[in-house]
């Protein structure tokens, strides 16, 4: 009795000393970053205002100290909205597209100084995943059966509750304050859909790569997107979303189409499109620029459609095969005048992302360069 009393009272303090340790050293929210500032010359605006509303992609130059709290990451991406607006870029009929993945790092939120310090991405983890061991071991062990990727499963759902509603919290708010429809980027979350009074929800289950629309009162515009085609390296802990979701919204613009990266390149995606859809936004991940100039390896996760010439694998490259095959051409064969793909920047961990937008106007593909260390506004006016 006295060795169960002596074991339960050092369990406790063990315990105790492990969530003192986890919380030690969390950077507060005043402590962080000033708010980014955004050079004019960052700012590219095609076309001219005819009323009929805009696309706007905002690729924020995102490093890790950015997902330390909501606080902080909010701020950063307020400062690029303010800058398009006060350039005249946002108004009651503006679509704002931000990248795939974003709110995803919010996994890093309010962890230890530490940890958005590291040099790689698999330190960076290993560190987020021992201030939540529990969580962790919890997400792991109840990881959805066939789950390849138990680990990375698990660092994406230890945490999914807080994160859901700060990333809901955040891109809400920003809707709201701009009176603008945002497409949030994606968010890879368990079970997501929307309860009875339209607010993001989670299960425990299967990650979805997810997509979500605010209209400019704040609030989710359904359906929440999920990805239908996840590449190779999703694959393992990310389950494919349903091929007959229609992911089409209305907008004060016009009706809007939105697909998540990868899905752009498969036919089956723009099926159930209405035929009066007028814009498409594609948040996306993106390459580096050394994969971008490469030789393309072919489709990625799924096999090719039947229109996909096979022979151009290794002999054009990647950058060559997404002019070819994802959004440009096949909105087009879908009678979508307008579209915008916007590819995640920054550095997070070591990892760069040199992010490019490719906007399509009427029958017209414009491939803009990348951007590493500065963050980008890129503005198409709808006519």
């Amino acid at each position: 009795m006295k060795f169960l009393v002596r074991f339960v009272g050092i369990s406790m303090i063990i315990v105790a000393l492990y969530n003192l340790w986890v919380v030690i050293d969390v950077p507060p929210t005043f402590k962080v970053l000033a708010t980014t500032k955004v050079d004019s010359g960052a700012i590219v605006s095609m076309g001219n205002d005819a009323g009929q509303g805009n696309l706007l992609g905002i690729q924020p130059a995102l490093a890790p100290i950015h997902y330390a709290n909501k606080e902080t990451l909010k701020d950063n991406l307020r400062s690029y909205m303010q800058a398009a607006n006060a350039r005249g870029l946002i108004n009651s009929k503006t679509v704002i597209v931000f990248p795939e993945y974003i709110g995803s790092w919010l996994v890093a939120m309010e962890q230890k100084s530490s940890v958005y310090d590291k040099e790689n991405l698999n330190d960076a983890m290993t560190a987020v995943i021992t201030a939540n061991l529990f969580k962790f071991g919890v997400a792991y062990f109840t990881a959805p059966s066939g789950t390849k990727a138990k680990d990375k499963y698990a660092a994406f759902a230890m945490k999914a509750k807080p994160i859901a509603q700060t990333y809901d919290e955040i891109f809400s708010e920003l809707a709201k304050e701009f009176k603008a429809t945002i497409v949030a980027g994606s968010i890879v979350l368990p079970e997501p859909s929307l309860d009875e009074a339209g607010k993001l929800k989670i299960a425990r289950g299967k990650l979805y790569n997810t997509s979500v629309v605010y209209n400019p009162e704040g609030k989710i515009q359904g359906p929440l997107v999920k990805k239908i085609f996840p590449i190779d390296e999703e694959a393992g802990f990310t389950t494919p979303g349903d091929k007959n979701q229609v992911p089409v919204f209305n907008t004060p613009a016009g009706k809007l189409a939105v697909l998540v990266c990868a899905d752009s390149w498969y036919p089956e995606a723009y099926s159930k499109l209405t035929d009066d859809v007028k814009m498409i936004a594609v948040p996306s991940l993106g390459a580096v620029d050394s994969v971008w100039n490469a030789p393309w390896n072919g489709y990625n996760g799924f096999k090719a459609p039947n229109d996909v010439d096979t022979s151009d694998y290794h002999k054009i490259t990647e950058g060559e095969a997404w002019q070819k095959y994802s959004m440009g051409p096949r909105a087009g064969k879908a009678h979508i005048p307008f579209g915008m793909n916007v590819f995640f920047t920054g550095n997070m961990w070591g990892k760069k992302a040199e992010g490019r937008v490719l906007v399509l106007s009427r029958d017209a593909l414009h491939v803009l360069p990348p951007t590493t260390d500065t963050g980008r506004i890129v503005n198409q006016w709808l006519y």
